[in-house]
């Protein structure tokens, strides 16, 4: 009796969508019990209104190991007859579960509005579905900066173009050419490379050509407009004082002598400073809904600078002539000042005169160079600039300026003595 229940069940299902429930789907599409209820239900409607037969499409999300030792998943789909033939689509490589589910609703979304033609998918579209899924592993300030790339870069050069239809050589020719006029070129190639990835990882494309891809070219920044050396920074700072500002002042100092990020001073409050020491656990980010105090840009951003005493009596005025305020630097709103005050405070300052702007950023790079100039090592460095590893210590701030160089120089002479 139970048998020939198992089989009625199974012939109606198959004859006629409309009784299938809940628990057919799970029995069929889910029999590990990985899909969550709004997921069953969506593959539910799904199968109703296109007539499949659960019976033929078997859905596993499946663990496996990979020559490298780690856990990836994946899963097959019925998707339909083709030339006769019952047609199954394959996907695996995905690091998760969540991600593998993730696949396989947008999977089942695309067969429902007939996206799934390979064909036709553009790049912009591909890009707008990578975008949505890097949303939500990156800050909004990042995800901001990275749209705005492909929406300024990429979509007018590839944007209407099938995804398919692009090729090794095109590529090429483009990326060679964003290295050549852009110092950010490279990044440009690595987008590019996460876009194709995502389209063969949800079955757009199966080979990607940005592997064939070299970066031949790259432009190079000039480096000797992005910081100030010991004498610049002195003319510089003795500007600064001819303002009788001494806001501005507060602002340069610190950015000058501590090497903290932009974001991080204007986060700062009053309480982040205790005696000699400024206490960095905050940071200006840049979301949708504008500026506001959020997380520093890594774990490693978290920490003590010590403060030298003509900062330590900046602050000290500064602060008997702000009792009331909570940031060290607030507008009358009660909030952190404009990020884009400090650059505009720069450009007055050297209008006129002879000493170059540089971008805020480039107190930075004055700070590691000097700091370097005067003895400190690398992990010392390291730990002052909140840098995550000291790779990026190394790679970006070891621009020592012409004269460590020269005294390398002389102290190499001396010791050969001839």
């Amino acid at each position: 009796m139970t048998n020939q229940l198992q089989t009625q069940n199974k012939r109606d299902i198959s004859t006629d969508t409309s009784a299938w429930t809940f628990q057919d789907i799970k029995r069929y599409y889910d029999p590990q019990d990985l899909l969550t209820e709004q997921q069953v239900g969506q593959a539910l409607s799904l199968i109703k209104g296109r007539n499949l037969n659960p019976l033929l499409n078997e859905v596993y999300i499946v663990a496996y190991k990979k020559k490298n030792g780690d856990t990836a998943y994946g899963f097959r789909i019925y998707v339909g007859k083709e030339n006769g033939k019952d047609k199954y689509v394959k996907r695996q490589g995905f690091p998760t579960k969540a991600k593998a589910r993730a696949a396989l609703l947008q999977l089942q979304d695309d067969l429902e509005n007939g996206e799934q033609s390979k064909k036709d998918i553009t790049v912009e579209e591909v890009s707008k579905k990578w975008l949505k899924e890097y949303a939500d592993t990156v800050q909004d300030s990042t995800y901001i900066k990275t749209e705005r790339n492909i929406k300024n870069h990429i979509y007018p050069v590839f944007g209407g173009q099938k995804i398919a239809s692009i090729t090794p050589l095109q590529l090429q020719e483009q990326i060679n050419e964003w290295s050549r006029k852009l110092v950010y070129g490279r990044k440009l190639k690595g987008l590019m490379n996460n876009i194709f990835k995502y389209a063969i990882r949800y079955g757009y494309i199966s080979t990607n050509p940005v592997d064939s891809v070299t970066t031949l070219v790259k432009k190079e920044s000039d480096s000797s407009s992005d910081f100030y050396d010991k004498d610049e920074l002195k003319a510089f700072m003795k500007l600064v004082d001819d303002t009788d500002d001494l806001r501005k002042k507060v602002m340069f100092r610190l950015l000058a002598f501590t090497g903290a990020r932009k974001g991080e001073i204007l986060a700062l409050k009053w309480t982040d400073w205790i005696d000699n020491t400024l206490n960095i656990n905050k940071a200006i980010t840049r979301g949708f809904e504008g500026e506001s105090v959020g997380a520093t840009k890594n774990k490693s951003s978290v920490r003590l600078i010590s403060l030298d005493q003509r900062t330590i009596d900046l602050l000290s005025e500064y602060r008997e002539m702000n009792p009331t305020t909570t940031f060290i630097f607030e507008s009358p709103e009660g909030k952190p000042i404009p990020s884009s005050l400090p650059r505009k405070w720069l450009l007055q300052i050297v209008k006129g005169t002879d000493v170059k702007p540089i971008k805020i950023h480039g107190f930075r790079h004055t700070h590691a160079s000097l700091c370097f100039e005067a003895g400190m090592t690398l992990k010392q460095v390291q730990h002052r600039l909140g840098h995550s590893d000291l790779k990026t210590t190394m790679n970006v701030y070891t621009h020592i300026t012409k004269q460590a160089k020269d005294d390398i120089g002389e102290k190499f002479a001396n010791y050969i003595d001839f």
